[in-house]
């Protein structure tokens, strides 16, 4: 992840209130903040597929050596 301090995000948001401005501000934080749950939202949906696949595969595997003792 990225490694952002206290320091780093007051300077962003010293910055960010005079560049926006104090009118608009709250509309951009609320803009930023919806942009960044949809992200958080998309890696872990995408996490959640790739652990799916593992124990999907996991299973299969399972399944094959079963089988071939099964035949033995």
């Amino acid at each position: 992840m990225l490694d952002v301090g206290w320091s780093e995000l007051l300077v962003v948001g010293a910055v960010a209130l005079v560049a926006i401005g104090p009118k608009d501000l709250p509309k951009v934080m609320h803009t930023l903040g919806g942009w960044m749950g949809k992200a958080r939202r998309m890696m872990l949906a995408v996490q959640h597929d790739i652990e799916r696949m593992g124990y999907e595969a996991e299973q299969e595997e399972r399944r094959k050596k079963g089988e071939a003792a099964h035949d033995d």
